[in-house]
């Protein structure tokens, strides 16, 4: 048996902006981290274990969230980590009085949504052809939180 990964969650630094890249480009996504580390809106979480095992991007306006990005390395998935990064996200909403968190997510991310429904989240709506690479939905996600 493996030792549990011990894994914590805090904002990203500028330090951190490769190791970012590497995983979003895993993850295919496209992320500009220097832009989003300055944007004053823009929340940048990490998980750290013995180095960057994933990220998440959120993005604050008026008393919503709105979830961007969520990466994980791809040798670090199915541990938890996209859960405890949701986690601590849903902790600075809820102490930022956020009302509700929303999200995107491809009709296809089976894992995703799984993660998304045990979480509370709800199906709002759908965008048909959404995602441009394949043409494929996107699933309108939310979280009320008060």
């Amino acid at each position: 048996m493996s030792p549990a990964l011990v894994v914590t969650i805090g904002s990203a630094v500028t330090e951190d902006v490769a190791a970012l890249q590497s995983i979003a480009r895993q993850c295919g996504l496209n992320v500009d981290f220097p832009a989003e580390l300055a944007r004053s809106y823009a929340s940048v979480l990490v998980a750290r274990g013995p180095d960057l095992l994933g990220f998440l991007l959120a993005w604050r306006a008026a008393d919503e969230v709105h979830l961007i990005d969520l990466g994980v390395r791809e040798a670090s998935r199915r541990h938890g980590i996209g859960r405890s990064l949701l986690a601590a996200l849903l902790r600075e909403a809820t102490v930022n009085a956020a009302r509700v968190v929303l999200l995107e997510v491809r009709a296809s991310n089976g894992p995703a949504l799984a993660l998304y429904a045990a979480l509370g989240f709800t199906e709002l709506d759908r965008r048909p052809r959404y995602y441009a690479d394949t043409g494929e939905d996107a699933v309108v996600m939310q979280l009320t939180l008060r």
